[in-house]
């Protein structure tokens, strides 16, 4: 089973490609008609640090376990640098809050990085959750 560094994860990202995009760039509060993503950027974060890694989570995606010893781990991951082939963006959705019908509500569960396919063929989409605005 091969291993990929940082810079080699094999994103494929097919979600953007298969579903409506946003075509505004910008990210701020709105209805977005017809789209299923829109682009965002992670929030760069002070002094980031590493606190645990999943040694599971690194193999399922096929990330060589060297790779969090590298500086850089901690800035992909803090969202301080984007990954190579990563394309973030925030999902559209709506629903139901405190029993009314609330229109779109943005996606406050998580920013999608991007989808990586694993050694093993299969689609591992990665996503941060506490990025910045979504």
């Amino acid at each position: 089973m091969s291993s990929s560094t940082l810079e080699t994860l094999q994103f494929d990202n097919s979600c953007l490609s298969k579903l409506p995009l946003d075509p505004n760039p910008q990210n701020y509060v709105r209805t977005v008609p017809g789209a299923c993503f829109s682009r965002v950027t992670p929030t760069p974060v002070k002094n980031p640090r590493l606190v645990a890694t999943s040694r599971e989570a690194l193999q399922w995606i096929g990330l060589d376990e060297a790779q969090v010893n590298r500086p850089e781990f901690v800035e992909y991951f803090a969202g301080n640098k984007v990954l190579p082939g990563s394309e973030p963006a925030a999902h559209c959705y709506c629903g139901h809050q405190f029993g009314n019908f609330a229109g779109q509500l943005g996606d406050g569960r998580a920013m999608y990085l991007g989808e990586v396919i694993n050694p093993q063929g299969q689609r591992v989409e990665i996503q941060f959750k506490g990025a910045g605005k979504t």
